[in-house]
């Protein structure tokens, strides 16, 4: 197999891994997109350790317009998460908080 037909089949795997990472995402799976990610940057490594030959310049540039689409969503869910996490604590430490103030008035 060719250089170019075993990159075209590795940047349609790599798009399946981010496809896979953006549902594992919206499940709030985020250590299984983290090990999905650890694969993935493997395969854009071994992917692109060869020179792109230019008549094959628009289709690698698709696909990788696509992986970072799919990336782009991931870090827009990662992101989100990250603030409901967030305001999850702060209502957390702020009802530990008010039970404390409870419990000491309530003596």
């Amino acid at each position: 197999m060719d250089t170019d037909t075993r990159r075209a089949r590795m940047l349609r795997d790599i798009i399946g891994v981010s496809e896979a990472m953006l549902v594992m995402a919206r499940d709030n799976e985020w250590e299984r997109v983290a090990r999905l990610e650890v694969e993935r940057r493997a395969m854009v490594q071994g992917c692109f350790a060869h020179t792109t030959r230019d008549q094959d310049a628009p289709e690698v540039a698709a696909a990788i317009r696509e992986i970072l689409r799919l990336n782009q969503e991931v870090a827009h869910l990662a992101g989100s998460w990250k603030e409901q996490i967030g305001a999850d604590i702060q209502t957390h430490n702020l009802g530990r908080t008010a039970a404390a103030v409870y419990r000491s008035h309530a003596r």
